[in-house]
């Protein structure tokens, strides 16, 4: 999970997670993961079903 803002760049805070698949050798992980796009693509099936969960515990 990467956290982003500063009172001179941006007015808020955001985050960004970067799930990572099992066995990423630490070195590749951090910022290194987010300039290799390959550990980032999640199919968008499972995008679907995540924006569903998410809305879903929203509604509660």
């Amino acid at each position: 999970m990467f956290s982003f803002g500063s009172n001179q760049g941006v007015s808020h805070i955001h985050w960004h997670l970067a799930p990572l698949p099992p066995g990423v050798p630490f070195e590749e992980q951090q910022f290194a993961a987010v300039s290799r796009p390959e550990h980032l693509l999640i199919p968008a099936e499972d995008q679907a079903a995540l924006a569903e969960r998410i809305a879903e515990a929203m509604r509660d």
